[in-house]
């Protein structure tokens, strides 16, 4: 098999932060491949698509099973080495050739709407962890960055440190960048006691 596999990463979420180079890379491309959304936002009439879920394994099967005239566009949110399935790929499929097309993460989003530097700033996925490393993480660097989702969410983040850091200063981007996108300022105790749904957020801890 001679395709180069295109792994896309198509930004924070909303069209008008992917680039130039990721959309020309997705109009070219015969095959794509990923989320349900990012299918439904860049898809194109005569594109063959496949959906991502949690079956990856799949997907592999699925990209070893294509011809060798294909061309291949994977796409992911954010980067391709933020915290995407890129690795994954690379690692199970190592003797093709890939390209990584970069794109904004939601982290450095986060960070130029709270105006912030972010360049010695900690980031961890939350995404499938049991979270016993959480006091450490937070207490890692004066700023510290979280992706939250699933059973994390960022109550359940502020219930396993407010014993030892309760007046932390946090803050919450939710559905960042897109027109109904919210930024919250708080403390893990106050966030303890909120019922706010903070779905698929970065949160922002500032440990000083």
């Amino acid at each position: 098999m001679g395709n180069v596999i295109k792994i896309v990463g198509t930004g924070p979420g909303h069209p008008d932060y992917i680039t130039p180079k990721a959309l020309q890379a997705i109009r070219e491309a015969q095959v794509l491949i990923g989320a349900r959304r990012l299918l439904r936002d860049y898809a194109q009439p005569g594109q063959e698509c496949r959906a991502v879920g949690k079956d990856l394994n799949a997907v592999l099967d699925y990209i070893l099973k294509q011809p060798r005239h294909k061309t291949i566009a994977v796409l992911v949110s954010g980067d391709p080495g933020f915290f995407s399935m890129a690795r994954y790929l690379k690692s199970r499929l190592h003797w093709l050739d890939f390209e990584y097309i970069p794109g904004i993460s939601s982290v450095q989003y986060m960070f130029a709407r709270l105006q912030q530097p972010w360049q010695e700033v900690p980031f961890y996925s939350l995404h499938g962890r049991q979270g016993e490393e959480l006091v450490k993480w937070a207490a890692s660097a004066p700023v510290v960055a979280l992706l939250t989702g699933g059973v994390w969410s960022p109550q359940a983040v502020a219930k396993s440190l407010v014993g030892k850091m309760p007046d932390l200063r946090v803050a919450i981007g939710v559905n960042l960048s897109y027109p109904d996108e919210k930024l919250f300022y708080t403390t893990l105790k106050a966030l303890v006691e909120d019922n706010t749904d903070y779905s698929n957020s970065v949160m922002v801890i500032f440990n000083d």
